[in-house]
């Protein structure tokens, strides 16, 4: 499958063709490590991290959102109903990539 130039990009994703370029670090690079070091640092001193458990669920919310909407074709409100109980047909082994 193809598409125009920077349609089928995905995240972290920086060519079109040929070979990727190799990010070394990629964790430091993108803030993994900053990330976990604050996490582990406020835990040692009993206090609470800059993100939390409920930042990663509202995270997973967003994205359920995202799929819902691209599975029925519309543009939903946040956060749509019976989203909690939504799977997306991927999850489900139903999704075809070639429509």
């Amino acid at each position: 499958m193809s598409g125009k130039a920077g349609e089928d990009l995905v995240e972290k994703q920086n060519a079109e063709m040929g070979l990727m370029p190799v990010v070394a670090e990629e964790a430091s690079v993108y803030g993994y490590s900053a990330e976990n070091r604050q996490t582990a640092r406020a835990f040692l001193k009993g206090e609470k991290p800059m993100l939390t458990f409920d930042d990663g669920l509202e995270v997973v919310k967003i994205l359920m959102t995202a799929y819902m909407s691209a599975q029925t074709g519309r543009t939903l409100e946040f956060p749509p109903k019976d989203l909690d109980s939504f799977v997306p047909a991927v999850a489900q082994g139903k999704w075809n990539p070639r429509g």
